[in-house]
C-alpha cells in the first residue's frame, strides 16, 4: 500500500514548541504526530472519526505541514526495516526562507538519526536541537553520517540521505 507523508514546516514546529498560533487541541495533537515516518492514513487512524480529513487539510492549508520530499512511502503489512522514502535524483524542493529551509534541515537530520538509531540517537537528536543557523549545522554533518552508518539500513540509504541533507545545507 503507498500512502503520502507529511512533515512539520517551520510554522508547525514553532506551534509545537510555542503554541504561537494557537490550533485548536485537536489539530495540535496531529501536528506533533506528524514526523515524517508516520503516514497520513496512519496519523488519521489515531484522530476520531469524521475528524481526520478536516484536521489534515486544516493543517496544510494553515501551512503547518507539507508533503516530505520524495511524498510518498511503501508501506508493507510485515514490519519493514526503517525506510525514507528514496529520491530519483538529489534535488529538493527548497523553502523560500532561509529560517525554512534551517528548520527542513534540522528536522530531515533529526528525523533520520531517529528513524535509524531510535532512542539511542538522542543525545544527537538534542545537539541538533541547539543548531541556531546552517554553519551549526554544517559542523555536525560527520557526527550525523557517523549516526547513520551504525544502522545497516542507513549505510544502505546513506549515499541518497547525504545528498538530500547537502542540498538543504547549501
Amino acid at each position: 500500500m503507498t500512502t503520502t507523508i507529511y512533515v512539520k514546516t517551520a510554522k508547525g514546529v514553532d506551534e509545537i514548541k510555542n503554541r504561537t498560533h494557537g490550533l485548536p487541541p485537536r489539530a495540535r495533537q496531529a501536528l506533533i504526530l506528524f514526523d515524517g515516518k508516520r503516514t497520513a492514513d496512519d496519523v488519521a487512524e489515531m484522530l476520531p472519526d469524521g475528524e481526520n480529513e478536516t484536521v489534515l487539510a486544516g493543517l496544510a492549508a494553515g501551512g503547518y505541514i507539507v508533503l516530505a520530499q520524495g511524498g510518498v512511502a511503501v508501506v508493507t503489512p510485515a514490519k519493514p526495516a526503517p525506510k525514507i522514502a528514496p529520491q530519483q535524483t538529489a534535488k529538493v524542493a527548497l523553502p523560500n526562507s532561509e529560517t525554512e529551509r534551517l528548520e527542513m534541515a534540522k528536522n530531515f537530520m533529526r528525523n533520520t538519526v531517529q528513524t535509524f538509531l531510535g532512542g539511542m540517537g538522542s543525545g544527537f537528536v538534542s545537539h541538533i536541537d541547539k543548531c541556531s543557523n546552517f554553519d551549526d549545522l554544517r559542523r555536525n554533518f560527520g557526527p550525523w553520517k557517523e549516526a547513520i552508518e551504525l544502522s545497516k539500513e542507513g549505510r544502505k540509504q546513506l549515499l541518497d540521505l547525504e545528498q538530500r541533507l547537502m542540498a538543504l545545507l547549501s
